[in-house]
């Protein structure tokens, strides 16, 4: 009777210290996050083709219009780059949550400029996250002068 006990308490062990040594599953919109910058950054078409639903679209202001780009237009402009690497730095942020709807911003943020990316990511039929649609915004990033051109009152 000892040696059984003895055994289970062994095994209970083993088993805690094994499921608290796995790292922590990512959560499926966590997972489309990751693979939509991992797109961005190397221009994997067909992985963007993946997390997007059928009928997403990307909206980019130009002036006081809004573009818009469904999914198939977006997937064939990044199948002609296919291979090209981005040279900047990425993170994203998850904003608001839901059990059916995740908005996160991710940024990539390039020598010059940055780039944020709104993405709205919703449950389908089949409880699949996918992104339904990106806001891209555009932010120049100010450097420096060399001289000091300020102006100074005189009285």
């Amino acid at each position: 009777m000892k040696n059984k006990f003895l055994l289970a308490c062994i095994v209970s062990l083993l088993s805690a210290s094994i499921s608290y040594g796995r790292p922590a599953t990512e959560t499926g919109y966590t997972s489309v996050i990751r693979d939509f910058i991992d797109s961005h950054m190397t221009t994997n078409f067909k992985k963007l083709k993946s997390i997007m639903s059928d009928n997403s679209v990307l909206k980019i202001p130009r002036g006081e219009k809004v573009l818009i780009q469904e999914k198939d237009d977006l997937v064939s402009m990044m199948k002609k780059d296919a291979g090209t690497q981005q040279n900047c730095q990425s993170n994203y942020e998850v904003l608001a949550k839901s059990d059916a709807m995740v908005i996160a911003r991710v940024d990539f943020n390039y020598e010059n400029c940055s780039q944020h990316d709104y993405l709205i990511i919703e449950k389908n039929e089949k409880q699949d996250w996918k992104i339904t649609q990106v806001c891209k915004m555009f932010e120049d990033i100010k450097t420096p002068l060399s001289n000091d051109n300020s102006v100074v009152a005189k009285n």
